[in-house]
């Protein structure tokens, strides 16, 4: 029999990936170890964790986890390699990775937060972020583009869901009762009423 990993959510306002969330890097530190660099739109936080960790910490802290994220994800858009994840769908957080999320050079970027992308040369891609700053990243423009629309395409969809479910309450037209008899299994609709 298998041991079940212990999961312990340690979550603070430090780790908190919110609104201000503009990018998270991974950040090696002296003895190799991989950590995470939270860049707000007012200054970046180290934190002691790998990025992949510290969102799925996020999330689990919100009720979810980076798999379920994963996972809805490609329900809505299709199994696709470096799909986006919601963080926080009330509050519009979509995070896109540059690459696989299961690399350790995996950046990941807040999409309310992408302003322009543009070519650079050696197939490389600068960012322009909201905070009027950048980042350069391996990779295409139109590899990053692709990966904005499908977060866009998420963000959509996700909001589609939820009008559907919101507007898809209605009145019924005719009242319905239900009873049991005894010794019965299933409810039956009573006459009448």
């Amino acid at each position: 029999m298998t041991k079940r990993k212990n999961f312990k959510l340690e979550m603070n306002m430090e780790k908190e990936i919110g609104q201000d969330t503009v990018l998270i890097l991974p950040d090696y530190d002296e003895h190799g170890c991989l950590n995470s660099m939270i860049y707000h739109t007012g200054g970046k936080i180290h934190i002691d964790s790998k990025p992949f960790d510290l969102i799925d910490t996020n999330l689990r802290f919100r009720g979810s986890s980076m798999r379920g994220a994963v996972e809805g994800s490609a329900a809505i858009l299709g199994k696709l390699n470096k799909n986006p994840i919601i963080i926080d769908r009330d509050k519009g957080i979509i995070l896109l990775p540059s690459q696989s999320a299961l690399l350790d050079g995996c950046v990941w970027l807040s999409l309310q937060h992408i302003m322009e992308c543009y070519s650079l040369e050696g197939n490389r891609t600068k960012v322009a972020l909201s905070n009027g700053c950048s980042i350069i990243l391996d990779g295409s423009k139109k590899s990053i583009q692709r990966r904005m629309e499908k977060a866009y395409e998420l963000q959509f969809k996700m909001e589609a869901q939820k009008r559907i479910f919101e507007n898809g309450k209605r009145v019924m037209e005719n009242a319905y009762h239900l009873e049991k008899q005894a010794g019965g299994v299933n409810y039956e609709h009573l006459a009448g009423e």
